[in-house]
């Protein structure tokens, strides 16, 4: 069985969710001996990572950095076609949309992950939304298979497109942490065990950083904030209850950072399951979310919401004043739903299982 996966920037993850998702799915296809291939971006080709069974592929992406990971997944596209032969491929977002056509065209079974809205996000231009709108419209139409990660997304596509999907939810990892990489934080970024609030995400509008940061400085916590964004957001300074760290890669140090953390605030509003949240639930942080249907799905009950500045500065004082939480049930629902749910060898043996029925 050859199978390849599309759409992240490739092995080892070193970005975000599709890349740890590839990871993990590479993984249990090596289990399954599989043959897997994974296209990467030509940025990590000097990276080490060995998996038996598993093959790396290396393409140079277009020097237009909004049009890189569409020109990737297409040349990956017609790679699998024609150079590697496989049997399935899993494409992951639809930056591969103009060309999903084409495996469906050689009785390749192929099998879509639509992640979160694209076409929402800000950054884009109205042309670039109407773009990759329509890519999601392809992508769609073409595939053997949809498997969505948020119910809230099958819902999405089924009444837009009239189409069913099944939901393979994304995994949690576990929390790996280090007391010297915590000493290492302590030093770095002056901050003290328990006494700081940790913002994880892109700098990106939709993840509602402005609002996080108004919201925190309107409160009159004396603990920290702690962001940790690729950059710093336009019109976010700096001063001394606020902490920018830049991107932390390194999972061990960040899940330190996320274990010490008193609470994890979650702005992310236009994605599906978001890795970021999962990632904090199994560091077992209180999380205070953005007010979406995505990050209801996963918390439920056990989650607090805001959606202004206004409503967060509430929960931060409310909860510094001894608001009633029962920490023990918050965590007994979190170790449920890593269990049952959001547990990386059931989300990946469910994928082999597709696979596997579809030769």
């Amino acid at each position: 069985m050859r199978v390849a996966i599309i759409g992240s920037r490739g092995l080892p993850p070193r970005y975000g969710g599709f890349e740890v998702f590839a990871h993990h799915l590479a993984e249990k296809f090596s289990e399954k001996d599989f043959k897997t291939v994974v296209y990467c971006f030509s940025s990590l080709r000097a990276e080490n990572y060995n998996l038996e069974n598993v093959k790396r592929i290396f393409i140079t992406p277009f020097p237009v950095k909004s049009l890189q990971k569409m020109y990737v997944s297409s040349i990956a596209t017609i790679r699998a076609v024609f150079f590697e032969k496989v049997d399935v491929i899993i494409f992951l977002g639809t930056s591969a949309g103009f060309l999903m056509w084409l495996p469906r065209a050689f009785s390749i079974y192929t099998i879509f992950n639509p992640d979160g809205f694209e076409w929402k996000r800000a950054r884009w231009h109205p042309a670039g939304r109407l773009l990759l709108k329509f890519l999601e419209f392809l992508s769609v139409k073409f595939a053997s298979k949809i498997v969505y990660d948020s119910r809230a997304i099958g819902s999405y596509i089924k009444a837009t497109y009239k189409k069913d999907g099944i939901f393979v939810p994304y995994g949690c990892s576990d929390c790996l942490t280090d007391e010297e990489k915590w000493r290492e934080i302590e030093k770095e970024y002056n901050i003290t065990k328990n006494e700081y609030y940790l913002v994880v995400g892109r700098a990106v509008a939709e993840n509602n950083l402005h609002i996080i940061y108004e919201g925190f400085l309107k409160s009159n916590t004396s603990k920290k904030l702690v962001f940790v964004v690729n950059t710093t957001p336009a019109g976010l300074t700096r001063n001394e209850r606020v902490v920018f760290t830049g991107s932390i890669f390194d999972r061990k140090k960040l899940n330190t950072l996320r274990k010490n953390a008193f609470a994890y605030i979650h702005g992310h509003s236009v994605g599906g399951t978001n890795p970021s949240l999962l990632e904090s639930i199994g560091c077992n942080n209180l999380v205070i979310a953005y007010d979406v249907p995505f990050n209801r799905e996963v918390l439920g009950d056990a989650g607090l919401y805001f959606d202004s500045a206004d409503t967060l500065k509430e929960i931060i004082e409310k909860l510094e004043c001894g608001i009633p939480l029962d920490t023990n049930e918050i965590l007994k629902y979190y170790d449920k739903i890593k269990n049952d749910i959001y547990n990386w060898s059931k989300v990946t043996g469910k994928y082999a299982e597709i696979v596997e029925a579809a030769i």
